[in-house]
């Protein structure tokens, strides 16, 4: 047998993802690594991701802009923690087709260009399983 989650459910599931993100007093961010070096840091709104609704929840105020750090590279990674500091999620980066948990089109961020994240999604499957859909543009 299979245990299924309902969507009203997963609303309130999400929910308390987002209250973790509030924990604290500074900035929530989503922070694109290559290895343990960070590419670019987007800050997220107070409200990092608002209210969940049905099988998803979505950033609050996008698009964000960064302006990246000195050191160019490929992403591969993600990292979002709250507004403590504590991390809450993190995945894989990849080209589209690559398999990574965020696919894009290019992965290579130029050192001290501005960094574009358009849309972050979280969904909860039936499951109970995560995904996260990110449009992000990087140059």
């Amino acid at each position: 047998m299979t245990i299924r989650v309902e969507n009203a459910a997963r609303a309130y599931l999400l929910a308390g993802f987002e209250d973790f993100l509030e924990v604290g007093s500074g900035t929530a961010n989503f922070t694109v690594y290559q290895g343990s070096v960070a590419l670019c840091v987007f800050p997220l709104d107070a409200t990092p991701l608002g209210s969940g609704n049905a099988d998803s929840i979505v950033a609050a105020a996008t698009p964000i802009s960064s302006t990246g750090t000195e050191v160019a590279g490929k992403a591969n990674r993600f990292v979002i923690t709250n507004q403590n500091g504590d991390t809450a999620c993190s995945g894989t980066i990849s080209a589209i087709g690559g398999g990574g948990d965020i696919q894009v089109p290019a992965v290579t961020i130029t050192a001290a260009a501005t960094q574009t994240l358009n849309s972050l999604v979280l969904r909860m499957a039936a499951d109970g399983s995560l995904s996260m859909e990110a449009s992000i543009t990087f140059v």
